[in-house]
């Protein structure tokens, strides 16, 4: 009891901790049960939406008029960041209008309408474009795009009972999209238009979710409940069409949006104690530009979010991008597609919580990238919070609890210093990839080693299907059908991962969990221990790795020690997009790119040496009936180790003309 109250402590006063420890994990579980959330009920919703005087006002929901008027006058003051957003919305706008319809079509899988997503992203340029100028243009192209919708068979859920719910995140965008038109377009479209739109989302969204909400539908999974995007992205959704439409039918949209607000607790939770989301950037991003929003209409037309957006970790959140960023680009996790560039932030938790420092910090990033920004957030952007912002300070060694990234650089002012991470935690994290272990390394300005080469795709067979054969523990023999374990950027041996005894069974445990039990932070270097013997059960009895950033001497040491059950073929890879050229000896590798160079040096293997391979299967490893994107532009930098069982050994990564620093076992570090 006394390390859970210590460790709540830890959380309540903001220190950063692993949270890998059993009394550590269930204080933070303890955390997200106990926040507080006011209950939403059909009748208070009728209540404080009678009570809000926002009845008959339109537009309402994603921007109010005044929003707009402001937004003009920023524009018109010559504000460098609105007079750069607003060029690049009218450019889409102005490419939207001559784009083709896109149809209601399944995904190759035969389960998604991706048409929804396309639209999703299509109709908010063309809706702001309207509302800046007034051209109508702009609105009769958005309104002639839902019509077209209209005519599909459905949008993710059967239109007619059992209401079977498909693919319910494609009717969860689409409400999105109802949402924008009723309430962007309500002073534009003539009567029938507005009955013809109410009456289309009533039967693509309103009725099916009724029967969903109320399990009176044939539901393949209850997506309302879950605990990842998919919950902010649809209820969020729900929530908000309904209060657009609210007039029609107040006694159904109340419960609609009480049932959505209640639910939406559940991914609110999943945001304690640091802000983060298990499923990496993009996801975190992906969920949140639709969850915020929804968060805003709530408080704009009811005068409350229910508590969803005051907990600790939706005040954090803002700054996950941050933690999860090196010196050149930001980190991927799991299914989270490979990243070129520094992920951004969001203007609305800086306007929520009258956040000056990262009101600044997402007006620096958002400049950097030519005006390039969510467009609800052209709405959000505060110039005089902007003004008051100040310096982020942020350690130079990091850990994100949630996400499991452990972080150490050497500077933050220098677009050269050296970062590395690695990753640990529970691969099986929504998303996750069979990655723990897996390291990151940026330096000189360039990325050198990709702890993750993203997501594959989506639509191929068994692409998410985990319990197909051999599983973990299984004998090893032949393919019998492909599954997710099966791909190669899911395996550990498309990562920077070890790899005991490469075979068609999965190369890391599903259920592992790797844990820091050590780590260090000092001016001059600092250092993770990570134990990842749980996620190797079947091969090892003892498993450490050790990542470590030397500051002083820009010198990266990824170490291993293990004890394997059987004498056995081991594997270390790193994946890089740098050409390599390896010593006679094979203890050193050179890497270059761009006209920058680094040096791996290879201690304490024995007679192992390093060897260069492509992107792909590891020898032993056949799975015939599964298919794999090409890795194009990716290599590996490989170690085998033969019929050992124990070793220690470490991989220096530093400057050509650094010497490297003499082994030492991890327990000395």
């Amino acid at each position: 009891m006394r390390k859970i109250i210590i460790a709540c402590l830890c959380i309540f006063f903001g220190l950063r901790i692993s949270a890998q420890t059993p009394a550590q994990k269930e204080a933070v579980a303890a955390q997200k049960q106990q926040l507080k959330f006011d209950h939403a009920t059909a009748p208070v919703v009728q209540e404080r939406f009678n009570n809000s005087g926002m009845q008959h006002q339109h537009p309402r929901q994603f921007a109010s008029q005044a929003d707009i008027d402001r937004a003009k006058k920023l524009i018109i003051s010559g504000d460098p960041l609105m007079t750069k957003a607003w060029e690049r919305i009218k450019k889409q706008a102005d490419e939207n209008l001559t784009k083709p319809f896109v149809n209601g079509e399944l995904d190759e899988a035969k389960l998604r309408v991706k048409g929804t997503h396309a639209n999703a992203v299509l109709l908010p340029p063309l809706v702001i474009a309207y509302w800046m100028t007034g051209e109508q243009k702009y609105a009769k192209r958005a309104f002639e795009v839902f019509a077209d919708m209209a005519t599909w068979p459905d949008w993710g859920t059967l239109t007619e009972p059992p209401y079977t719910d498909r693919h319910y995140l494609d009717t969860g965008i689409a409400a999105f999209v109802s949402a924008h038109i009723y309430d962007g377009l309500y002073h534009w479209m003539s009567p029938e238009q507005r009955d013809f739109v109410y009456q289309t989302t009533q039967k693509y969204i309103f009725t099916p979710t009724l029967a969903q909400y109320k399990n009176e539908a044939k539901r393949t999974w209850q997506w309302n409940k879950a605990h990842n995007n998919w919950n902010g992205i649809c209820n969020g959704n729900i929530a908000v069409a309904a209060l657009c439409m609210f007039e029609r039918d107040p006694q159904t949209m109340s419960w609609l949006v009480a049932t959505a607000a209640n639910d939406m607790q559940l991914f609110i939770r999943e945001f304690e104690p640091d802000g983060q989301s298990e499923e990496g950037l993009m996801y975190w991003g992906y969920g949140l530009m639709y969850t915020l929003p929804a968060l805003d209409c709530l408080q704009r037309n009811l005068g409350t979010t229910f508590g969803l957006a005051e907990t600790p970790g939706m005040r954090k959140t803002g700054y996950f991008p941050v933690y999860s960023t090196g010196t050149v680009t930001s980190i991927n996790i799991g299914d989270d597609p490979l990243k070129t560039s520094k992920a951004k932030s969001f203007f609305w938790p800086a306007k929520q919580f009258k956040d000056a420092s990262l009101a600044r910090l997402q007006y620096d990033m958002v400049m950097a990238a030519a005006g390039d920004m969510p467009w609800f957030d052209f709405f959000y952007y505060d110039p005089e919070l902007v003004q008051k912002g100040s310096k982020i300070e942020v350690p130079l060694d990091h850990s994100v609890y949630g996400l499991e990234l452990y972080s150490m650089r050497e500077n933050w002012t220098d677009p050269d210093a050296f970062y590395v991470s690695v990753h640990g935690g529970y691969n099986s994290a929504s998303h996750g990839h069979l990655d723990a272990g897996t390291f990151y390394v940026q330096a000189l300005g360039e990325v050198w080693a990709y702890g993750n080469l993203g997501r594959d795709d989506y639509t191929f067979p068994g692409y998410f299907s985990k319990r197909t054969f051999p599983e973990y523990n299984d004998s090893a023999y032949a393919q019998k059908e492909p599954g997710r374990w099966h791909f190669y950027r899911m395996r550990a041996e498309g990562k920077n991962c070890l790899v005991f005894n490469p075979s068609t069974r999965p190369d890391q445990d599903e259920k592992g969990t790797a844990k820091v039990i050590r780590q260090a932070s000092t001016a001059d270097a600092g250092y993770y221990i990570l134990d990842l013997g749980e996620v190797y059960s079947r091969d090892v009895t003892h498993y450490e790795r050790g990542v470590k950033l030397d500051r002083k001497k820009q010198i990266i040491t990824i170490q291993d020690e293990f004890t394997a059950r059987d004498k056995s073929t081991i594997w270390w890879s790193m994946h890089t997009q740098a050409d390599i050229r390896l010593s006679k000896d094979g203890k050193t590798a050179m890497l270059a790119q761009n006209n920058k160079q680094l040096m791996v040096r290879l201690s304490g293997a024995g007679k192992a040496r390093f060897s260069v391979m492509p992107a792909s299967y590891l020898p032993g490893v056949e799975l015939p009936m599964t298919t794999n994107s090409e890795n194009t532009g990716f290599i590996k930098l490989c170690i085998r180790m033969d019929t050992t069982d124990k070793a220690a050994f470490m991989v220096e990564i530093m400057p050509m003309q650094a010497k490297g620093k003499p082994f030492k076992k991890l327990r000395k570090w």
